[in-house]
């Protein structure tokens, strides 16, 4: 062993890591571990009795091992659970094009192999990652970006299974979740860019009449929160949300709103999240006094019912699209947790108002009694109109239930439900945030949420009348508190500011768009020129020259692009990712025509983005000052 590797070891990855394997204390108590000499002299563990590697020759085990694993010259990830002392890593980072990550959850382990041998090279190109210590998930995601297509072999180390099955499982699972959530979300974002920047631009002449979610903050400290979701199980709670209606603040996803409304329950708060046009459809019927909480990114159309709450608070956005209104405010809008899901922004909003308890109805997430939404739900409302002789609704829910690869849930009783790997990720959601924030899941059927309480209205709710009278008064008083906030005198936008900064912008895209259209056709040249095999030396090298001054003076545009950028996530991803389904097979086999494409894909995204971003802004600008 060799304790100057150890020294470079350490010195070649992330300080608070080192420090974490320095000073974590790995052992459970009577574990028990020795370093011998295997029969070939070479070192070899043994921990609580089980071989870590072979006791005759270790090294002949690892490159056996080694020789087994796929590998065709391409690029290539080889992601090892447990790698022991380390003696297979050596042999994997003889092999060109690989990438290595090495999850391992025992420092000691960590430590001897760091002993044993230099990965400080390896450490320091990152050609070797070690995941490690808190936030697993998270340091695979960073190990993994920029490799989006790269195909991954899971590697479970043989001996250290044997020794911790467990541990080793869980990296297993935690890796599995990691990469269907990433897919989920990339398919997310590709899928809804171009639709969310719409939504933005579209609501900006309403969202500049609407207050801050921020005035919601701390409101609610001496009350009940109850967030009814739209889950199977919600219109079997009905009866007991009236028993107790006046006891708390209701707040109900807009896809709850319909089958709330048909029991004649009326929420005081309504959360709209999603960008799709059908969800405007929950609200456009609703006449209640309900208060709309209001996503930048949701559906234009819910703000331009005849009917419906058009009138509410809005929460931040991450997009930088968004700075275009936030410039006017008189002072931070405030952000709302995003989980995926309205019902996740939902419970993080009951947290941030200050409720004394946070409660989850209707939040099954599993396929209760085989149904994919609650009754009375408007998906299901509306095969009243579709159904036929060869489509009727029971098709429309068989088709919701196989969407995706149906999993095993258990329930508060250890029943078994159907879910699917989307809902599994909001469930994991909720366990890895219910720590933190006052939760309490009073969901009749479904998935069990694990770490957070189960209840059930009679338990958190009570009638006695000295009691209820208290808590009536209680939830009164913060009702009109919310009304009085949302009904104050002075605007919280200043709508002559914000014309001004929508036109600011405007005028700045047309003025980025000549720049942008240089840098297409450049692009397109560079292009055609390496794809024909007819470069001339001399125009090829001045059109480089000229794309490199273009690319710089579009670098320099850092606002323009942020704003650009979410229309085109797709491209992006294509050059920062790899997701190269862009790309035709000539191109990627091709190293000099894919970059060249990358480069003319990244201009034509541009230019797109720039005329429909002017042009959306443009329309909203008109429907600004007609309302002025």
């Amino acid at each position: 062993m060799n304790e100057s590797f150890l020294s470079k070891n350490l010195a070649s990855i992330p300080s608070q890591v080192s420090e974490w394997i320095q000073n974590e204390n790995s052992f459970s108590e009577g574990t028990h571990y020795k370093r011998v000499l295997s029969k070939t002299g070479d070192d070899t563990i043994q921990v609580d009795g089980v071989w870590i590697h072979s006791q005759f020759d270790p090294k002949k085990e690892a490159l056996r091992f080694v020789s087994e694993l796929p590998h065709d010259g391409t690029e290539r990830i080889y992601l090892l659970f447990g790698a022991g002392i380390g003696y297979i890593i050596p042999f994997l980072l003889e092999r060109p094009k690989v990438s290595i990550i090495w999850m391992e959850p025992f420092p000691f382990l960590i430590l001897e192999a760091f002993r044993k041998f230099d990965f400080s090279e390896a450490l320091l190109s990152e050609k070797l990652v070690l995941v490690t210590g808190d936030h697993l998930e998270d340091q695979l995601s960073e190990a993994v970006k920029g490799k989006g297509t790269h195909p991954i072999s899971f590697v479970p180390h043989r001996g250290s299974w044997q020794w911790k099955e467990t541990e080793y499982h869980r990296l297993k699972l935690i890796a599995e979740q990691m990469f269907h959530k990433k897919d989920v979300n990339l398919a997310t974002l590709t899928r809804f860019e171009k639709i969310w920047a719409k939504n933005i631009c579209y609501n900006l002449p309403e969202l500049s009449q609407f207050r801050p979610v921020s005035d919601l903050f701390g409101i609610a400290s001496d009350i009940p929160v109850v967030v009814a979701c739209a889950g199977p199980s919600l219109s079997e709670s009905i009866l007991e949300i009236k028993k107790y209606r006046n006891q708390f603040l209701l707040l109900a996803v807009d896809t709850a709103v319909p089958i709330l409304t048909s029991f004649g329950v009326d929420p005081d708060l309504i959360y709209s999240v999603d960008p799709q046009a059908l969800n405007s459809q929950y609200i456009e019927d609703y006449q209640g006094e309900g208060i709309l909480i209001f996503d930048p990114t949701s559906t234009y159309l819910s703000l331009r019912l005849q009917k419906g709450p058009n009138k509410g608070f809005v929460t931040s956005s991450p997009f930088p699209l968004l700075q275009v209104l936030e410039k006017t405010a008189s002072q931070e809008i405030g952000s709302v947790p995003f989980g995926g899901s309205v019902s996740t922004n939902a419970a993080s909003l009951g947290t941030l108002m200050g409720a004394k308890k946070v409660y989850l109805v209707g939040q099954d997430l599993s396929f209760t009694k085989g149904l994919a939404h609650s009754k009375g739900a408007i998906l299901e409302e509306r095969l009243n109109y579709l159904e036929s002789r060869k489509f009727r609704r029971e098709k429309h829910n068989y088709k919701q239930l196989f969407a995706l690869p149906q999993k095993q849930v258990l329930g508060n009783g250890n029943e078994s439900y159907i879910t699917n790997e989307k809902m599994l990720i909001f469930k994991k959601w909720f366990e890895d945030h219910t720590k933190e924030n006052p939760w309490v899941n009073l969901t009749k059927f479904g998935a069990r949420i694990e770490g957070m309480e189960h209840s059930t209205f009679d338990k958190e709710f009570s009638l006695e009348q000295n009691i209820l009278s208290k808590q009536i008064e209680f939830v009164k008083e913060v009702k009109n508190r919310i009304r009085t906030q949302l009904h104050q005198d002075h605007s919280f936008f200043d709508q002559s500011l914000l014309k001004k900064e929508i036109q600011n912008t405007i005028t700045s895209l047309k003025e980025f768009m000549i720049l942008v259209r240089q840098g297409l056709t450049v692009s397109q040249r560079i292009y055609q020129q390496i794809q024909k095999n007819q470069i001339n030396p001399k125009t090829f090298s001045e059109d480089i020259k000229q794309m490199d001054v273009i690319d710089e003076a579009v670098s320099q545009k850092k606002g323009l692009n942020e704003i650009l950028s979410l229309g085109i996530q797709r491209v992006i991803l294509t050059i920062t990712e790899g997701y190269d389904d862009h790309l035709s097979l000539e191109e990627k086999e091709n190293a000099q025509l894919g970059v060249a494409k990358k480069s003319l894909l990244l201009y034509e995204g541009l230019y797109e983005s720039v005329q429909t971003t002017k042009r959306m802004l443009a329309k909203s600008l008109y429907r600004l000052s007609a309302n002025l």
